[in-house]
């Protein structure tokens, strides 16, 4: 039996480091983000799971035009902003309700934070980011 269960753990190692080298999606961490809010750390990557309580209007910028809107961590009390920019990435047709994965750069603010760099990098100095939404990877 012990032989059966150490087969079954090497099997999920190896799986895990399969999908990390194929490029597999980053696990949501809110805590990190949390811990990174109550620090006042930016510039970080992270990945966040969270729920869209607010749409706010597109952004237009230097970098191109962001579409923006607000999440609710799913785990702990704090609401942060995500900005997508939409002349590099695809817009990310969410709804107020929806549920999100978001992969980017956390950068501080009072309010909460923000996430941004969520698409791939044209440049390819960035890591890339995305949004998952209803099962569709935005990036």
């Amino acid at each position: 039996m012990r032989r059966l269960a150490s087969r079954g753990a090497l099997a999920v190692v190896f799986s895990v480091v399969w999908l990390a080298a194929c490029g597999g999606s980053a696990q949501p961490d809110d805590a990190a983000i949390v811990t990174d809010f109550h620090n006042h750390q930016s510039n970080l990557e992270v990945t966040a799971d969270g729920t869209i309580v607010r749409l706010l209007a597109d952004r237009s910028s230097s970098t191109g035009t962001h579409e923006q809107f607000i999440i609710k961590l799913s785990s702990g009390d704090l609401t942060v902003e995500v900005e997508h920019n939409i002349s590099i990435a695809r817009r990310v047709p969410v709804k107020e309700g929806d549920r999100v994965i978001v992969h980017g750069e956390y950068v501080w603010n009072a309010q909460g934070g923000l996430i941004h760099f969520t698409h791939h990098d044209p440049q390819g100095t960035h890591e890339g980011g995305y949004i998952v939404d209803g099962g569709t990877t935005y990036d």
